[in-house]
């Protein structure tokens, strides 16, 4: 008979312990490490343990991990056998390694390391015992004096931190009763002030040993990234914010070396998280501050930024931009019009990324926006061109072109791609392949950012209509015309449907100020003229016809009597062939 499937892995894991506990006990330092690998798998991947296994596995990892005659290595995993042993009997691990955590006492390093791991994996259960655990904390500090210590307590405070703030934010889903919460941040208030003060100095120690300089980094790198999660937690109480934004500038001090620029970031993030959540105002000195240490991080030249820190400080302009949209347009403003390459480029992409994610407040600043795109457009840079015409693009398909300052950013899309025209005739004549490589990806991007856009999203048909026609006649938009042609018959049909709806007809030629449109006469040759290209297969002789047979009454009333007579003659040569088809489905 077969044995019940459950019973029989129970009876194969019972006894691989079993096995396993057996080789603990001979004390093979050797071989520890990899036991206490396979026993974190085992107990991770097991539903249910016997609690006579439970309990011994916790007397032999507690033992190992607390032994300084063991390995770090093998210490480490021991505690990562204790804190996976919670999942099965949370109160047995908790009353274990809370035994070996003192009042007045230095504790073990890893009991101190697995108490924080126990705060950060078992929030509800932690809780209730985290009173206890901060009091006791807090009587060690003063007794840690090498930095490895000092990091451990500044690993325990960051998760310890991290926990309360859950708990604080969520404390509904918590199965108990509500806890004091203050009484929490009023600990975790004490241990921070005392880290600040005692172990976190302005300036870096001079004429120490390498050794020496690489262990107080190490600790700074604690400190740092124990600051974003309390000082996140300390702003949920007004009696601390004005102390807990005071220790803001001591993080952004610490902005100098790539190996924790990613850190400080990430605490600033979760720094301006908190702010937004808590509704806490910045001093616009602070403000500011913020700006230009986060720009630092993105428009690093000649070297390029590092990619995750990059993105994080992307991360923190979008929420800056939620809670300081105004003042942080402004200072966007300033600092592009300083003329650095590196500068102007990181605050396009950043206004692109910022756009993309539809930050609705940003919507109240469309013209500032505009405004700010066009203090680059004289810049000659071709990496600065470039990333103005993306900026264009998603400005015009997220409807941030607003009619009434929105013209120039469309007229910049066509004179790039005129003005890549005209430096790639002089380029070749040079013999400059990089950069005639670097000016085509202009005049594609240009080609790119028309082919994408649509005439018809809010606000843009105002922008274009009638002035997109100015770029129909003029020979150095030729190359434009095929996705031109494709707009203008998107823009007529909508300018149609409005016609139909008034009482008279009216020519499409009206003024408009701004631009100098060409005469009907000039569109009408014009067109006639790329209409003959569609005998060729040009996509934009096509394109031609196509507005040609919908144009005449929007061109003058006039044309409309003589059309009908003139139109199918210059159709004819073209029946039955791939063009003509493609004229039928325009």
């Amino acid at each position: 008979e077969i044995p019940d499937p459950e019973l029989f892995i129970h009876f194969l894991v019972f006894g691989d312990i079993n096995f396993t506990l057996g080789m603990l006990n001979k004390e093979d330092i050797v071989s520890k490490e990899d036991i206490y690998s396979h026993l974190t798998s085992i107990i991770q991947n097991t539903d249910i343990l016997d609690d006579t296994i439970v309990q011994r596995l916790i007397y032999y990892a507690s033992k190992d991990m607390r032994d300084d005659n063991i390995p770090r290595e093998i210490r480490m995993l021991a505690g990562e056998v204790l804190v996976s042993l919670a999942a099965h009997d949370f109160n047995s691990v908790m009353y274990e390694v809370q035994s070996n955590f003192r009042i007045l006492e230095l504790p073990n390093e890893f009991a101190v390391l697995s108490l924080a791991e126990l705060a950060t994996s078992y929030v509800s259960q932690s809780i209730p015992f985290m009173m206890m655990t901060l009091l006791t904390m807090q009587t060690m500090l003063r007794l840690a004096e090498d930095e490895n210590m000092r990091g451990t307590f500044c690993i325990a405070l960051e998760k310890f931190s991290k926990a309360i703030y859950k708990y604080v934010n969520h404390w509904r889903d918590f199965p108990y009763p509500r806890l004091d919460a203050n009484r929490l941040s009023d600990k975790i208030f004490m241990l921070f002030r005392y880290i600040m003060e005692k172990w976190a100095p302005l300036a870096s120690p001079k004429h120490v040993t390498p050794g020496a300089l690489k262990m107080y980094e190490k600790g700074m790198l604690h400190i740092i990234k124990a600051h974003g999660p309390t000082v996140s937690l300390l702003l949920h109480r007004e009696d601390f914010c004005e102390y807990a934004l005071s220790q803001v500038p001591w993080l952004l001090s610490q902005y100098k070396d790539k190996e924790i620029d990613f850190h400080v970031t990430q605490s600033l993030k979760q720094i301006l998280t908190a702010t937004v959540l808590y509704d806490v105002g910045l001093s616009r000195s602070l403000r500011r501050s913020i700006f230009s240490n986060l720009l630092q991080q993105i428009c690093r030249a000649p070297e390029p930024p590092v990619k995750e820190n990059e993105i994080e400080a992307s991360h923190c302009f979008l929420i800056l931009a939620h809670s300081n949209t105004a003042d942080l347009l402004e200072f966007f403003d300033e600092q592009i019009r300083s003329q650095n390459e590196a500068t102007r480029t990181g605050i396009l992409t950043l206004l692109r990324s910022i756009i993309n994610a539809e930050e609705p407040r940003l919507r109240d600043h469309i013209i500032s926006v505009e405004r700010t795109v066009k203090l680059v457009m004289g810049d000659l840079s071709i990496k600065v061109r470039n990333f103005t015409l993306l900026l264009i693009q998603t400005m015009c398909e997220k409807c941030y072109v607003e009619a009434r300052e929105g013209w120039p950013l469309i007229d910049y899309v066509f004179s790039q791609f005129a003005t890549s025209n005209r430096n790639l005739e002089k380029l070749m004549k040079t013999n400059s392949h990089e950069d005639e490589k670097r000016e085509e990806s202009v005049r594609e991007t240009s080609l790119e950012v028309l082919k994408t856009l649509d005439p018809l999203v809010i606000g843009m048909p105002q922008v274009l209509w009638p002035r997109i026609l100015t770029f129909v006649v003029p020979a150095e938009y030729t190359g434009t015309l095929d996705h031109l042609f494709s707009i203008i018959r998107t823009l007529v049909m909508a300018e149609e449907r409005k016609r139909q709806s008034a009482k008279e007809s009216t020519a499409l030629i009206v003024s408009t100020g701004a631009v100098k449109l060409p005469s009907p006469q000039q569109l009408l040759a014009r067109l006639l003229v790329i209409s003959m290209l569609a005998s060729l297969g040009k996509l934009c002789g096509a394109g031609a016809i196509g507005l040609l047979k919908i144009l005449p009454e929007m061109i003058h009333p006039k044309l409309v009597d003589l059309w009908k007579t003139l139109l199918p003659e210059l159709l004819q040569p073209l029946e039955g062939t791939r063009q003509w088809d493609q004229v039928l489905t325009q």
